[in-house]
């Protein structure tokens, strides 16, 4: 593995780096190694031992990276001590030359070909070895040949839905069953469950990535990290994921869950000194509700929020914000992808996409690939995935592809907006209106005592309802009459609907006991339920499980 010459050693011209310093790729079917850096970028120390990381057992292909243990770019980032020769990678030394070394230099020009060569590699392997993927090629006689890179997705001329996953998951397994090491199953708030399977390469790719992430986004190994996401549930695996991640950064790791008394979260976050908590936004909303009832907020010293799970609005930012005097964080991921899908940097400007995810946006509609900048429904294609490889997969989430301009905290890969909410969670009410759960915490949020919501949309004949269920320790006729004055405020159609149109029934409100809309779906609650016949998705009544 000394050399890269020979003629099945072919060379990919690269766009110069921002210095003037030439790039070039070198790419072989017979694990030759690929030139990452140009020599003017690599330290002395570097040039004297360079290391071969393969990128993974079915790949034909191999990086040839500098294995330094201090980078004047990126101090942070330490690479592990690699041996000479050929090893696994468990994604964590590519990644983070990726995420932080590279992206101080170059790293918008190397990136496309790193993810081009993962996609190819990809393609063949579903080709392969997926049943699902080898049929569908076959009937529609597709050549993954022709996709040469990620702009080529759309060639393939399919989409990946969930009800395929559902129908039947194991037509997707990739590897033989003996490798599968996880099974992660969806939440399941939109439907049957989901299974994805993961061998031990996978899980070890997601949680280095999330890692790497969370390390440019500002985690360093002084902080200590209490995981607010359910434990226990079969399939569930946000918490030990969370786990695995903050293990890569050296972290002191609280795995609390959220069933715990506030009162028990409190007193954890005391003893441990908890510097970062991780959880949903509903679980948020009622921690922050009951706990500034026993407690100064600012004095418990939490510096840091990740959010993830279900979609919230900036005005719920600012009310966290507010209430503990920690940055909030968004992150974007689902169980199809592995969970890490995206994370805010420090300078919040979107969601920077994890190297190994390809996101589209399309019209949730036509299919239409949208322009960035453009809403729709995000389309995601998975890189390097073993067990389960995944294209072009329908998320069901509606966000936008953040312009081509470079962010300035130096993290290379595209950025995708905010989540706005689900196609399916988005509801036509009365005479067309669309609802999103964020016009929910636009309106809620701030009102003293509410530590959670839910509306639960019926039909009566040609009418909507709308019944607003509300978590409070202190139920009132004149917190009922609040609320409903600020639905109508905030909901500009909704008087002209119930008063004019007589499309939708007045509105009601019902309290719920503080946790009790969690007692009904303890891994995440959805903010809008809609139980109308006609409704795509329809939840069990109060009660039923989520």
């Amino acid at each position: 593995m000394a050399g890269a010459s020979g003629p099945l050693t072919r060379t990919m011209p690269m766009p110069p780096s921002p210095g003037g310093v030439p790039m070039a790729a070198m790419v072989s079917s017979r694990l030759q190694p690929m030139s990452l850096l140009p020599r003017a970028m690599v330290p002395q120390a570097a040039r004297q031992r360079q290391v071969t990381i393969r990128l993974s057992s079915w790949h034909r292909s191999c990086f040839f990276l500098p294995c330094c243990d201090q980078s004047p770019v990126a101090p942070r980032i330490i690479f592990p001590s690699i041996p000479r020769g050929g090893v696994m990678l468990d994604g964590y030394p590519i990644r983070s030359f990726l995420w932080r070394t590279v992206g101080r230099r170059g790293g918008r020009a190397l990136l496309p070909h790193y993810q081009n060569l993962l996609l190819r590699h990809t393609l063949r392997h579903a080709q392969l070895h997926s049943p699902f993927y080898r049929r569908l090629f076959a009937e529609r006689s597709i050549d993954p040949a022709q996709v040469r890179h990620t702009g080529d997705l759309h060639k393939l001329g399919f989409f990946t839905t969930a009800s395929d996953l559902r129908h039947d998951p194991w037509a997707f397994l990739a590897v033989p069953r003996e490798r599968i090491v996880y099974v992660m199953t969806s939440a399941g708030t939109t439907g049957k469950p989901k299974m994805i399977f993961l061998t031990r390469h996978d899980w070890n790719v997601v949680a280095a990535d999330a890692a790497v992430g969370m390390r440019a986004f500002g985690i360093t190994q002084s902080d200590v990290a209490q995981i607010l996401y359910c434990y226990g549930e079969p399939g569930w695996m946000v918490g030990p994921l969370l786990q695995a991640t903050f293990e890569h950064l050296g972290l002191l790791i609280v795995p609390a869950g959220n069933a715990a008394p506030i009162e028990q979260q409190i007193d954890m976050m005391r003893t441990y000194g908890t510097t970062v908590l991780a959880g949903t936004p509903s679980y948020l909303h009622r921690l922050t509700e009951e706990a500034q009832k026993l407690v100064d907020l600012h004095s418990l010293h939490v510096r840091m929020m990740f959010l993830g799970a279900e979609a919230w609005s900036e005005a719920f930012r600012a009310y966290l914000q507010k209430a503990w005097g920690a940055r909030v964080f968004d992150s974007y991921g689902m169980t199809e992808i592995g969970l890490a899908g995206a994370g805010e940097c420090g300078l919040q400007a979107g969601l920077h996409v994890m190297p190994n995810l390809i996101f589209e946006v399309i019209d949730p509609e036509t299919g239409d690939s949208l322009p960035p900048g453009k809403e729709g429904e995000l389309v995601v294609t998975t890189l390097g995935r073993q067990a389960m490889p995944l294209l072009r997969y329908r998320t069901g989430d509606i966000a936008a592809l953040v312009p081509e301009e470079r962010c300035p905290c130096g993290i290379p890969t595209p950025r995708i907006t905010r989540i706005k909410g689900r196609s399916d969670d988005m509801v036509c009410l009365g005479t067309g209106e669309n609802l999103y759960p964020e016009d929910l915490d636009r309106t809620l949020m701030g009102i003293p005592s509410i530590s959670g919501y839910q509306l639960i949309i019926g039909k009566q004949g040609y009418k909507d309802t709308l019944s607003l269920q509300v978590e409070t320790g202190s139920p009132s006729q004149e917190l009922a009459q609040t609320i409903l004055d600020r639905l109508y405020r905030s909901l500009g159609f909704l008087r002209h609907d119930v008063q004019q149109s007589q499309t939708i029934v007045a509105p009601t409100v019902e309290f719920v006991a503080p946790g009790g809309l969690r007692a009904r779906s303890p891994i995440k609650v959805r903010k809008v339920v809609d139980r109308r016949p006609h409704a795509v998705h329809v939840e069990p009544e109060a009660g039923g499980a989520g």
